[in-house]
């Protein structure tokens, strides 16, 4: 199965190309706020360099959050114009997953995601082996409650990667008694690979996405709207 994996809810724009677990093509291009007008551009450009027509796409994976929000939905967008137009499955992999999942050692990993104003965005994952389990549900929270819930899991080993992982790293070490490590600056972002890899799993396991239901998952309200609701409450436009 030739699966193209979309990752754009970082400022790393991830892409890759997947046949079964084979990675034809990979690229994480760290790209800010230009996500927009490069995804296509890039994905026209992998297909060109590795002979491929846009026709032999068999399945589509995309990062669903969470992480930016005009970000999301922009690598959304895009997966599921190709999942309708090619009329193939699709299945969107929570941006948490993906970035625990490059861990392969066993212990617990604390994948993050920078939310903003002194948060991150978390889930908490015991890898046993080559299970991957979630344990603790994603949440939006500053470091001292993500401390709070790492000590709470009883496990020595805790790998912490992601967005500012280095600098989270640093202070759960000072703070905890486990064996806080942080696996290096590759484990910063999601990997797109990784996300083509899981989305062909799901998909062999019969468990792709409703085009018309996938949706990203903010955790939180956008800053906007969070603006707009301190500014105005719940007041309703009287028709």
């Amino acid at each position: 199965m030739l699966i193209l994996g979309i990752d754009t809810s970082t400022e790393v724009l991830g892409l890759a190309l997947a046949d079964e677990n084979k990675i034809k093509a990979e690229y994480n291009l760290r790209l800010r706020r230009q996500h927009s007008e490069k995804l296509l551009p890039l994905i026209k450009e992998m297909f060109a360099v590795l002979e491929i027509e846009p026709s032999e796409i068999e399945a589509v994976a995309v990062s669903t959050g969470p992480g930016s929000f005009t970000g999301l939905r922009i690598g959304i967008t895009a997966a599921k114009i190709i999942s309708r137009i090619n009329n193939i499955p699709i299945k969107g992999v929570s941006t948490l997953e993906i970035t625990a999942s490059s861990v392969k050692n066993n212990g617990i990993i604390i994948p993050l995601i920078d939310a903003g104003r002194n948060r991150f965005y978390f889930s908490i994952y015991l890898r046993e082996d080559n299970n991957l389990k979630l344990i603790s549900d994603p949440e939006a929270a500053q470091l001292d409650i993500i401390s709070k819930k790492a000590a709470a899991v009883g496990s020595k080993d805790i790998y912490v990667v992601g967005e500012k992982s280095k600098k989270a790293a640093d202070i759960l070490a000072a703070e905890l008694d486990n064996n806080i490590i942080y696996p290096g600056r590759e484990f910063d972002y999601p990997q797109s690979s990784i996300l083509a890899v899981l989305g062909h799993e799901y998909i062999e396991q019969k468990r792709e996405d409703d085009l018309y239901k996938i949706k990203p998952k903010y955790l939180k309200k956008p800053q906007a709207e969070i603006n707009w609701l301190k500014k105005y409450g719940s007041q309703k436009s009287e028709s």
